[in-house]
């Protein structure tokens, strides 16, 4: 049984995480005794503060958020709102006929290092507390992450956890970024079909941390694989909003909106949940409750996200407000950009990876550049010209043609999967 009483003593620590079984097992564990209101886990950066200060006395869960600097910061949740989320995703997946009251077996393949990998086993041990269970709802031997994924690992990983749910008489979930889902659905080797016969087999599968192309999503619902994109942070406890729909209790609105014809409004995402954390805390103990807000009478986070919420209140996240790129006076949002290079039928298997920005032009202002990864048969020095010809034929207005096109052997990544822009406008700029 959970009790909502703060713990006392140290604040658990489990060593850095390296990847491994036994790495995965003790935050696994940590986890178990903040489930059931028996520690308060650090998962931040740096040192936790002496003493905690006033307003977050029931802090249980520190976890990192990288923010859009990829500066991290120290995220306090009290128990309450790990409950809130777990037992509202739980609902929404009974209220849609899944059985065991949403509650089920978890295969963690997400880092315990954030939010999402965080409550994959929290989730578990709800899970437990929920049927009474004598252990937490995970695979017997948790799976190493320190090994390349691909599609025979996931089969490795997936047989044994769907046989232990189909035992236990749950439902089997399991949480993914988009590039370990995309990396499933492309291959055409007998591992890859497998692995699609087994992702067929799990009652959903999160998907988040990062925009899913259309694609990908495209190609698993074809297949009948039941993807459920998640919109949240850190600061909101993991997904709030499931297939751009938003938990019960959970409100979504935007700042200085822009109406459309359509009925559609965009603008500046805030959300009112729940779920939220208590704020920010820093080295000297101090709470920093400046990404929050009070907007009629309601705390809301105040996200760095642009959005688009159409008539009948489907969120869609275009991009996020300080990655929008100022050229000749004109705005572009590199995720437009990212987008139609995804969906272009001239591009498909030349252009791999893409992550655009803008560098400092002492004409333009900014100019817009791209970095890419290229698959066989693309020939890196003409990789400007083959994308500038293949979005000419795009809705993008011409300012938002990359001037330059960088080849890459890798994108750089933050957090789960999450595009750095940080980097990559350094790298750009270097070249």
């Amino acid at each position: 049984m959970t009790s909502l009483s703060v713990p006392t003593g140290p604040w658990l620590r489990p060593p850095p995480f390296d990847g491994s079984a036994a790495s995965m097992a003790a935050h696994a564990a940590a986890i178990g005794a903040v489930m059931a209101g028996e520690g308060r886990l650090w998962l931040g950066p740096g040192d936790p503060p002496a003493s905690l200060p006033a307003g977050a006395e029931d802090t249980v869960l520190v976890v990192p958020t990288s923010g859009s600097t990829g500066e991290a910061k120290s995220v306090a949740h009290p128990l309450r709102t790990l409950l809130t989320s777990q037992d509202a995703t739980a609902a929404l997946f009974e209220a849609e006929g899944i059985p065991a009251q949403g509650h089920g077996l978890w295969l963690p393949l997400l880092p315990p290092t954030h939010i999402a990998g965080v409550q994959v086993l929290a989730r578990a041990h709800r899970t437990a507390q929920v049927h009474g269970l004598d252990a937490p709802a995970l695979p017997a031997e948790l799976p190493a992450l320190d090994a390349h994924f691909d599609a025979a690992r996931f089969v490795a990983l997936a047989e044994p956890a769907l046989a232990a749910a189909e035992a236990a008489g749950l439902p089997a979930f399991t949480s993914l970024v988009p590039t370990q889902l995309g990396r499933l659905l492309s291959g055409a080797t007998a591992d890859h079909a497998r692995a699609r016969g087994l992702l067929r087999r799990f009652a959903a599968i999160l998907v988040g941390g990062a925009a899913t192309p259309r694609e990908t999503l495209a190609a698993a619902r074809a297949r009948r694989i039941p993807v459920r994109t998640t919109y949240g942070s850190s600061e909101t406890a993991g997904g709030c909003v499931y297939d751009g729909v938003p938990l019960p209790r959970v409100r979504l609105q935007l700042t200085d909106p822009a109406a459309a014809e359509d009925g559609s409004r965009e603008g500046r995402l805030q959300v009112a949940s729940p779920t939220l954390a208590t704020g920010l805390l820093g080295p000297d103990g101090s709470l920093d409750s400046s990404p929050f807000a009070a907007v009629d009478g309601e705390r809301v986070l105040v996200t760095s996200d642009l959005a688009r919420i159409d008539a009948d209140g489907t969120l869609t996240v275009l991009g996020r407000a300080d990655d929008v790129i100022v050229t000749g006076g004109l705005k572009v949002l590199p995720q437009d950009v990212e987008r139609a290079v995804e969906a272009s039928l001239v591009l498909r298997d030349l252009v791999t990876g893409c992550i655009v920005v803008g560098v400092a032009d002492p004409e333009w202002g900014q100019r817009v550049e791209a970095l890419v990864t290229l698959g066989p048969g693309a020939r890196p020095e003409e990789a400007t010209a083959l994308l500038r010809s293949a979005l000419r034929i795009t809705d993008l207005p011409a300012a938002a043609l990359p001037r330059r096109v960088h080849v890459v052997e890798q994108l750089p990544l933050r957090g789960i999967g999450k595009p750095d822009r940080a980097a990559a406008r350094d790298l750009a700029a270097a070249r």
